[in-house]
């Protein structure tokens, strides 16, 4: 075997692949340099592929004839003199690395005036090398054109993802410094469109609310802190405010955004049970910190910090959300408009108003009206109530308020089910009562026997398969909003609903573009209930994302899994009549041994697991 030293644009190529691994790096690279230059104006344009056209323009301070010479070298910074300096690092740049590395991958036009010159200079660099520097009039500050990305790196650009998914990181990458840098005024177009304009305010939720949006602003709870060590500014969301994931959680130290999996956890705690399960709330943290406490130099993109008493800030940031949040928590509310009132008049709840006239049960109409199953849960039952119509039914009241539920079945009807249904058996079991609200116990005397049903899992179960066979049969009921729900979206959450339109429409959502960053709602699935929140309709976006099978297709049956939002909760209060049909419609469901989820919807426990408890 063979050593051989590599030649000089070998070595370019691997060095700045650990620093450019798409467009979006280089605008993040030039971006950070800007700021670096005390820019307080900055525009980002991309026209047709971000690999073919990335301008970057800033009113900073610019380079003069002799920054320009060495600029493009590698480890050629104006940050760091020496290796002291690396422990007291406030830019954003340091390693002198991004220059180099962009200029050896893509073609570089640079123009630059510094503010104590008169004149500009204009300069092309190629693989890392300068043409000839001339001069020419123009405003202080410093304009890059990015040409041709990996143009000599072949392997590399075929590994890029669709323009749309390439200017989505761009728009990711701006975003977050945007919100680090409220001084700075921050642009981004493209194809000539603004797509996100951030203005320079005073005021930093106004800020947040030209970047994040109205949604996601107005909810927002402030708080500050300043000790010797670290001076802190957050904006946490309240408890109506919550995501499917941590995409929304933004984290800045030193102006620098960052990753950090502890501060990240030490701020979800204090949302424990304020906030469903599996949801993470939302923020902006801004930390001032001595350099000195942390390092900064892990890695090429500098999204990772190491801190040196990391638990000191954590248990600081715990107690401060604490104390913000509590105090200001919000009831939900969940109160239908007056005018839903009129909502029998519209021809879509024919359904509904079939499922109560047919209902004989003054509790069942009061189950719909309360629980917001009415057409979801009683109109199911009687579509599958055709397979159990030689049931017949009685319900007694006993003098000691005991109340059972006992049935006479149809035993062709059990023997035709018995191999691919749960067992029919349920029917025949004493009801004994709820627990908690939430379990429904049935006692089966003839086997020493019990089941545990869990409503919730159960009602999950049933509008699942409820909806998957509307989708299927391409019949999925849906509901006209009265008032259309108006959803800010940024560029990555709008191609997703663009791109995944016709599945959207085919789920039971109608919506329409509403400007450049907004879509109405116009109608939602009936079986996600009336009262539809905006997170909910985050979630059903995001979930595009995350539940996709290829870069071709999302998987529609894990979307209808969200159905389950509208289903019966745990400690809601069913009448007897509701569990007797939430027990048959179970029943004939193609799966009903799990939610959706896998979670169990019945267990079953005998009389000896619980003699042993008592030791008998």
């Amino acid at each position: 075997m063979t050593i051989n030293i590599l030649d000089r644009a070998t070595i370019s190529k691997i060095a700045a692949g650990e620093i450019i691994e798409n467009p979006a790096s280089i605008v993040k690279e030039l971006l950070e340099n800007s700021i670096d230059a005390k820019a307080s104006n900055i525009l980002i344009d991309i026209k047709g592929s971000p690999c073919d056209y990335i301008k970057i323009s800033d009113d900073g301070v610019g380079m003069t004839k002799d920054d320009l010479k060495i600029a493009f070298l590698r480890h050629s910074t104006s940050k760091l003199k020496s290796i002291e300096d690396l422990a007291n690092i406030y830019s954003l740049g340091f390693r002198g690395e991004a220059l180099a590395s962009i200029s050896s991958i893509s073609k570089v036009e640079v123009l630059t005036r510094h503010k104590d010159e008169k004149s500009g200079l204009k300069a092309e660099v190629v693989e890392g090398k300068i043409s000839e520097i001339s001069n020419l009039a123009m405003q202080e500050g410093t304009t890059f054109y990015i040409r041709d990305v990996f143009y000599n790196t072949p392997v590399r650009k075929k590994y890029l993802k669709n323009d749309n998914t390439e200017f989505n990181n761009i728009y990711d990458i701006v975003s977050k410094i945007a919100l680090s840098n409220p001084h700075i005024s921050i642009r981004l177009r493209r194809d000539g469109k603004i797509i996100l304009n951030s203005i320079a305010h005073e005021n930093e939720l106004n800020h947040i609310y030209s970047i994040l949006g109205r949604d996601i602003a107005s909810k927002l709870i402030k708080l500050d802190f300043s000790s010797s060590s670290y001076k802190i500014k957050a904006y946490i969301s309240n408890n109506e405010l919550f995501r499917s994931n941590r995409s929304h959680q933004y984290i800045f130290i030193n102006n620098r955004y960052v990753k950090s999996n502890e501060i990240s956890k030490a701020i979800e705690d204090v949302y424990y049970s304020l906030i469903p399960l599996n949801r993470y709330p939302v923020f902006v943290l801004y930390v001032e910190i001595d350099p000195i406490l942390i390092d900064v130099n892990i890695h090429p993109k500098k999204q990772e910090v190491k801190f040196s008493e990391i638990n000191n800030l954590t248990e600081i940031l715990r107690n401060l959300v604490k104390d913000a949040l509590i105090p200001k928590r919000v009831v939900s509310n969940k109160t239908p408009k007056k005018e839903e009132e009129k909502v029998d008049n519209l021809n879509i709840f024919d359904i509904f108003n079939k499922a109560k006239k047919d209902s004989s049960d003054d509790s069942a109409s009061t189950f719909a009206e309360n629980k917001n199953m009415d057409y979801q849960f009683l109109d199911m039952a009687a579509e599958d109530q055709d397979s159990y119509s030689d049931t017949k039914e009685e319900i007694i009241l006993e003098d000691n308020n005991t109340n059972n539920i006992t049935k006479e079945i149809d035993e062709e009807e059990i023997k035709e089910d018995q191999d691919k249904k749960i067992d029919i058996n349920l029917l025949k079991c004493d009801f004994v009562g709820i627990l908690f609200n939430t379990f429904i116990i049935l006692e089966d005397k003839s086997s020493d026997s019990f089941f545990l049903i869990d409503q919730h899992a159960a009602h999950e179960r049933i509008m699942y398969e409820k909806y998957k066979k509307q989708y299927e049969n391409s019949n999925i009921y849906s509901q006209l909003l009265l008032t259309p729900e108006i959803i800010h979206l940024n560029p990555k959450e709008k191609d997703l609903v663009n791109t995944n339109s016709e599945l959207l429409k085919k789920l039971g959502f109608d919506f329409d573009d509403f400007g450049d960053n907004e879509i109405v709602i116009r109608q939602t699935p009936m079986l996600f209930g009336s009262n539809i929140s905006k997170n909910f309709i985050y979630e059903i976006i995001d979930s595009l994302e995350d539940v996709r099978n290829s870069v071709y297709e999302v998987d529609p049956y894990k979307i209808m899994k969200k159905a389950c939002k509208s289903a019966v909760k745990a400690g809601d209060k069913l009448s007897y009549k509701e569990v007797e049909t939430l027990i048959q419609t179970l029943i004939s469901c193609d799966n009903p041994y799990t939610c959706p989820h896998g979670r169990p919807t019945v267990i079953e426990l005998n009389k000896y697991a619980i003699e042993k408890v008592f030791l008998r």
